[in-house]
């Protein structure tokens, strides 16, 4: 690599060190479960117990064209064009503004020049007036640019070393960044919300409205007009996130103690008399629901319409736990005795794929393309339909039920204690 070009790297960037800090040893592994670079000691030392040690240059092997990169380059360029087109909205206001001003202007030396010399100390007091809240509107929008001014700058700088990285830094260095970069991508994302969330965001309109003085000019005028500042919604700009199912750049949500539930309806999903248990459901975009149902017999699958009509029943070979939709046919569903999780076609009631795990099953959900299953060991695992298993999270302690929102995993534990974990 050129000099030239290794200098184009940010200095955060060529710090990073190949050896371990500890040891002092070369960095050959991968902490998938710690989320760091280590050396044999450190592996001896420290993670020792660690199932998730993989080989550095596997781990980094493609990252500059890994979904994760390609994915940061996207929302750089996503937030940099929702900021200028903010910026571009504002501007346009002021422009706006200042035609309003001549408009208003022109109206007033019309009406002027058909009245007497009475007018002249009211015409100037209402010029007055236009110009401060032309003057004030213009300075609280002048702020906002400024703001939004800074806030591309720390993007232009993010995106410039994404290009940079990508063209001239290591794999090892572009891998261990792409961690800030998302934080640093995540702080300026907030920092917009908060932006569009300002009330001088509104777009802002003056008019006047011309006294009636025509009649009674000389008797009971008093004032020329009165000017009025008005205010239209923004337009809100939805980042690419958002798009794809995540609502950001909106006003928060009522808290959760505000929210009152009420029953929606009910029904009953067997007569049979004998004791069962519902451990789990999930519902299709249609409203269909599918039902993890077992009693001291029949182990099972109801499927039902929205307003509670059997559809469908799956019989299985074991108790299920919980169920996750896929898509519009096919379900996961996880049999805690024999610790498997089946893929099932709910049309034609077949088992599309067993997959084996280590420990009994329980909560399962269905994310991104991915399983994510809750296991007796203390563990959340993420599973691809084929079966491979592509990471764990550990869990504080056993819990049952499990589910992913907003790139967030919630998991709960001895009933009333509920954890995040981000993924």
């Amino acid at each position: 690599m050129p000099i030239e070009d290794y200098q184009e790297l940010p200095l955060y960037i060529t710090n990073i060190k190949l050896e371990c800090e500890d040891h002092n040893q070369k960095l050959d592994f991968y902490c998938s479960i710690h989320n760091e670079p280590c050396c044999m000691r450190c592996v001896s030392e420290k993670h020792k117990d660690c199932r998730e040690l993989k080989p550095l240059p596997e781990v980094v092997e493609g990252v500059k064209s890994s979904a994760a990169f390609c994915d940061l380059e996207d929302r750089v360029k996503d937030l940099r064009q929702v900021i200028d087109q903010m910026i571009k909205e504002k501007l346009d206001n002021k422009s706006n503004l200042e035609i309003q001003k001549k408009a208003i202007i022109a109206e007033v030396e019309h009406v002027r020049k058909a009245i007497n010399k009475h007018l002249d100390t009211i015409q100037a007091e209402i010029l007055k007036t236009l110009g401060v809240d032309v003057g004030r509107q213009a300075d609280t929008i002048v702020c906002l640019v400024g703001k939004l001014g800074k806030l591309k700058q720390n993007v232009d700088e993010i995106a410039t070393a994404l290009k940079k990285a990508k063209h001239h830094a290591s794999n090892f260095q572009t891998f261990l960044c792409v961690y800030n970069w998302n934080r640093k991508i995540d702080t300026q994302e907030r920092k917009l919300k908060l932006i569009q969330s300002d009330t001088g965001m509104a777009n802002i309109f003056l008019q006047i409205k011309m006294h009636p003085f025509l009649d009674w000019l000389e008797r009971d005028l008093s004032e020329f007009g009165k000017l009025e500042v008005s205010f239209s919604p923004p337009m809100k700009l939805v980042l690419r996130k958002d798009k794809q199912g995540q609502q950001l750049l909106v006003p928060s949500p009522h808290s959760i103690s505000k929210i009152k539930l009420s029953k929606h309806c009910s029904f009953h999903i067997s007569k049979e008399k004998s004791e069962c248990l519902i451990t789990g459901c999930d519902m299709f975009e249609d409203g269909r629901i599918v039902v993890a149902y077992c009693s001291n017999v029949k182990k099972r699958l109801v499927v039902m319409n929205c307003e509670g009509a059997f559809v469908n029943k799956i019989k299985l070979a074991n108790r299920p736990f919980d169920v996750t939709v896929i898509d519009p046919n096919t379900v996961a569903v996880t049999l805690f005795v024999i610790k498997n999780i089946c893929t099932v076609d709910v049309n034609s009631s077949k088992i599309l794929r067993t997959i084996r795990v280590n420990e009994n099953c329980y909560g399962i959900c269905f994310v991104d393309g991915k399983l994510v299953v809750s296991l007796a060991n203390h563990v959340l695992q993420f599973v691809d339909l084929s079966g491979n298993v592509l990471s764990n999270v550990p869990k504080i302690d056993n819990a049952s039920y499990c589910s992913v929102m907003k790139n967030k995993m919630y998991y709960a534990h001895k009933i009333m204690m509920l954890y995040t974990v981000a993924i």
